[in-house]
């Protein structure tokens, strides 16, 4: 009888094969959630299905995308995603009085990512309005999307750069020797 005791004891304390599985499964789903919270962000706000397509092809892994139509702009869904490292904003859909406030907001909520400024027109008070509240990049329709598919290219791959746990953000520092002056000689007396 102790032997039977002893081994059913023994039983429960393995873990049976479905829950290792079942373990298995939660560590990798937790690991899944993890590398997504951790991905670099791109958030596009735009409703232009041209400009959506294009940031489609060129946006890829590691990158996340998260897009928000018109009607997602003034809700605090569109600023709550986790680690946005790059904000494209068309204004198209935006009436011009909620431009500037829409601007405040992302810089409000979202103050560290650089941010790609896609006006529907071009205009003095559009281009003002989006450098003083920060825009890294300012563009009028309609796009060039080749020039402005290397733009974003670029943006990415920096901010991917600084993104990096390794990542210096110092300059390169030249090496204490400094090089030989080189004199041209001049053929005027002094």
């Amino acid at each position: 009888m102790a032997q039977l005791l002893l081994y059913c004891g023994e039983r429960r304390r393995q873990p049976s094969s479905t829950s290792r599985a079942n373990a298995m499964i939660k560590q990798k789903r937790t690991s899944i959630l993890e590398e997504i919270r951790l991905s670099p962000t791109l958030l596009l706000l735009s409703d232009d299905e041209a400009l959506a397509d294009l940031v489609r092809g060129i946006v890829k892994r590691p990158w996340k995308l998260v897009r928000q139509g018109a009607n997602g702009f003034m809700n605090r869904e569109a600023f709550s995603q986790p680690n946005v490292r790059l904000v494209i904003l068309d204004d198209q859909a935006i009436e011009e009085n909620d431009r500037g406030w829409l601007l405040a907001q992302i810089r409000k909520h979202l103050p560290g990512p650089s941010l790609l400024y896609v006006a529907a027109n071009q205009s003095d008070g559009n281009e003002k309005r989006a450098r003083t509240t920060g825009a890294h990049y300012y563009v009028s329709k309609p796009l060039s999307l080749e020039r402005f598919g290397n733009v974003l290219r670029s943006f990415l791959k920096v901010e991917q750069v600084k993104g990096q746990p390794n990542a210096s953000n110092k300059r390169p520092t030249r090496s204490a020797k400094k090089p030989p002056e080189t004199r041209i000689a001049s053929s005027c007396p002094s």
